[in-house]
């Protein structure tokens, strides 16, 4: 299994759409159609996304436009990486890898963000940086995760 994981602040949305940036959708769907990768949460809205059918009623209103525009490409939301639970020092970068360790074997994988977190140094070769006033998720980074999640084994 291949994966993307998703921040979406600064990610899915940039400064020409603060709310949802339909081309940042276009790119990820662009990723996932020439990968065939799992699209797996790692922003902090993933608190408002649940993968259980009886908690959908629960989903945040961000989410669920993220996930309804996914839904019309023929894409899903797949997973979420686990809350924050170690405090201030628990940086998304180590539930990355709790996510690869409790997921394993995972055949590669990309971390798509807009913030340069501490731990992301072990993901370095994996990480596509993403900037919102320059428009989120652009075709330029959709090409270098699909080179990453194509090219590099976990």
């Amino acid at each position: 299994m291949k994966v993307i994981f998703l921040d979406v602040d600064g990610v899915m949305n940039s400064a020409d759409n603060e709310w949802l940036d339909m081309k940042c959708v276009d790119n990820l769907h662009m990723i996932v159609e020439a990968t065939d990768a799992k699209v797996v949460i790692s922003s902090s809205w993933r608190s408002g996304w649940f993968k259980e059918p009886e908690k959908k009623h629960m989903v945040s209103p961000e989410m669920a436009a993220l996930e309804h525009a996914m839904n019309e490409l023929g894409m899903e939301i797949y997973d979420k990486t686990r809350p924050q639970i170690g405090g201030i020092m628990d940086f998304r970068g180590n539930q990355i890898k709790d996510y690869l360790i409790e997921h394993a074997p995972i055949e590669s994988f990309v971390v798509i963000d807009d913030i340069y977190f501490p731990d992301f140094g072990q993901f370095e070769n994996r990480l596509v940086l993403t900037d919102f006033d320059e428009g989120g998720l652009t075709m330029e980074h959709a090409q270098e995760a699909i080179y990453i999640l194509n090219h590099a084994t976990a």
